[in-house]
């Protein structure tokens, strides 16, 4: 399995938590304080522009 694939894979499962904690804090704590879905929003946004970076970087 090449890197990039790795860092696509780990972007999902970042996916996966954002909704998952973001839906948590809707139906939990709405409208009240930080939401941590925001941390894992930004780290799925980096895992898979890196991924790009690095799919593209190969295919030129």
């Amino acid at each position: 399995m090449e890197k990039h694939q790795k860092f696509t894979i780990l972007g999902v499962i970042f996916l996966v938590l954002t909704f998952l904690i973001n839906y948590y804090h809707q139906e939990t704590h709405p409208g009240d304080g930080f939401n941590y879905a925001y941390v894992t929003g930004i780290i799925m946004l980096v895992a898979f522009s890196i991924s790009f970076v690095m799919f593209t970087k190969n295919q030129l």
